[in-house]
């Protein structure tokens, strides 16, 4: 029941609604048959342009989702690339290949669907919104996700909260640090 109203209240939420870019982002999960899913949204004291840069960049990849080992781009496209992952699963757990093909549009959203690995799924969005006169960026997060292997439920939930809300908390951080003190920062 919690789950379902506070996935109702993120759906309801607008980037036109009062920006806190402090606040820690809002995340929701669920367990989903042998993996979950999550939605998760937050505000940026960073433009679009500068969010999308971090966001779309698999050499930065890393500095904004910890559980990254590697990324690389093996084919690209117009509007499209596929991308080649390797997470490590747990602490000190093993590593793990998700290759997923990736739709971008730039400044706005970038797509995932898989296309092999050891995941047995792993499709989401991530989608830019304007605020703040620009200024500022509202980001969605929508990932659902499972992988082989025996997890009991309770971890591999609070696991996929709090992957998904350090992602988000990350990608904050490195939006600001790429630039600089920001003029709507409250």
């Amino acid at each position: 029941m919690r789950t379902g109203i506070a996935f109702a209240l993120l759906l309801l939420a607008t980037p036109a609604s009062a920006q806190n870019y402090r606040a820690a982002p809002v995340v929701a999960a669920q367990r989903g048959g042998d993996g979950g899913r999550a939605s998760a949204s937050m505000d940026v004291p960073a433009p679009p342009s500068a969010v999308w840069s971090i966001l779309s960049d698999c050499g930065r990849a890393r500095s904004f989702m910890r559980d990254l080992v590697s990324c690389r781009v093996p084919d690209r496209g117009e509007g499209w690339d596929v991308r080649e992952h390797r997470v490590r699963a747990f602490p000190l757990g093993a590593v793990m290949r998700n290759v997923s093909r990736i739709t971008l549009e730039p400044n706005r959203r970038l797509a995932f669907h898989r296309l092999e690995g050891e995941w047995t799924r792993s499709e989401g969005e991530w989608r830019l919104t304007p605020i703040d006169d620009g200024r500022g960026t509202h980001v969605e997060y929508q990932i659902d996700a499972a992988f082989r292997g025996p997890i009991p439920a309770g971890i591999s939930q609070s696991r996929l909260v709090s992957s998904v809300r350090n992602t988000l908390a990350d990608l904050r951080r490195e939006a600001e640090r790429a630039t600089g003190p920001s003029a709507g920062a409250n």
